[in-house]
């Protein structure tokens, strides 16, 4: 077996249990947790571009591009806002509509291809992105809370996805680049907190300064292994594998964490998981997401 299937999938199980560890921290505002997940970011990141010259090459090819730099400025902030919104869907329980969001990203992902680089769609990934909508419409419509997190949730990843498309800086240098450009800001915020006596880092118990300390690996960990297990499979492996981190977050949500998951989510995300297998099976017949635009 691939020992690439392992190591990708201990980055998606990760990601996929990320509902639990920032349960842990749900009495922190989501704001102070965001701070100190960017803070503590970026010594692990550090550490692993430091142990390999090439992420210490693209680092500092990055740092020296004017273009590359303001991309990475633009999806630092993008990443910021996922990272964000995601830490409060958990603290208010909503991670089910969470990991709706993440479900849609891959035909999402479609979307912006066509948008965006004016690839053209087959007749079944038509088919996937029209019974995902309708079951987003269905559950937008049926709902007495506008389901805002599912789609901040989803965009905001697939826009990311679509930004760092744009750049030659891999993920883990990337994402270090990232961290720096926020670090001043990050710092400013947390000193601000302290200044204000609205802190919760140093002020409760040992075991919350941990949590939030160890948010720092808890997230760079997950895309380390990521990176390192795409390089070894398919893409399109890799992008199948990924249902595994949403499938994950909706079971923690629902059997772990007691959130309610009603008719109205059940049909939306009966929609979306139809939509997830015609896309899945066009990819793996061969009958790719899209094609190039004729010249």
């Amino acid at each position: 077996m691939n020992k690439g299937y392992a190591v990708i999938l201990s980055g998606y199980v990760g990601w996929g249990l990320f509902p639990l560890y920032w349960a842990l921290l749900s009495h922190v505002p989501a704001t102070e947790v965001l701070l100190h997940r960017m803070l503590w970011s970026a010594p692990v990141l550090m550490l692993l571009v430091l142990l390999s010259a090439r992420r210490r090459q693209q680092v500092a090819t990055a740092l020296a591009s004017w273009r590359e730099l303001k991309w990475l400025a633009v999806s630092s902030l993008v990443v910021c806002l996922n990272w964000g919104i995601y830490i409060w869907a958990v603290a208010n329980h909503r991670v089910v509509e969470a990991s709706m969001g993440y479900f849609l990203t891959p035909l999402l992902n479609v979307l912006a291809g066509v948008i965006v680089f004016k690839e053209r769609l087959g007749r079944l990934n038509v088919v996937a992105i029209a019974f995902a909508a309708a079951g987003v419409a269905y559950y937008f419509f049926s709902t007495t809370s506008a389901p805002w997190v599912v789609l901040a949730v989803g965009i905001s990843f697939a826009v990311y996805g679509l930004l760092r498309k744009q750049m030659t800086t891999n993920a883990v240098p990337g994402l270090f680049v990232e961290i720096l450009l926020l670090l001043p800001f990050t710092l400013a915020l947390i000193l601000w907190l302290h200044y204000r006596g609205e802190a919760s880092f140093l002020n409760h118990a040992r075991e919350t300064d941990l949590w939030l300390i160890l948010a720092g690996p808890v997230t760079v960990l997950p895309l380390a292994f990521f990176t390192a297990g795409s390089r070894m499979l398919p893409l399109t492996t890799a992008g199948i594998l990924f249902y595994v981190t949403p499938s994950l977050q909706f079971f923690c949500g629902v059997a772990l964490l007691g959130e309610a998951f009603d008719f109205n989510k059940l049909i939306g995300f009966i929609g979306i998981w139809i939509g997830l297998a015609i896309f899945s099976y066009s990819l793996l017949t061969g009958k790719e997401v899209a094609s190039a635009p004729a010249t």
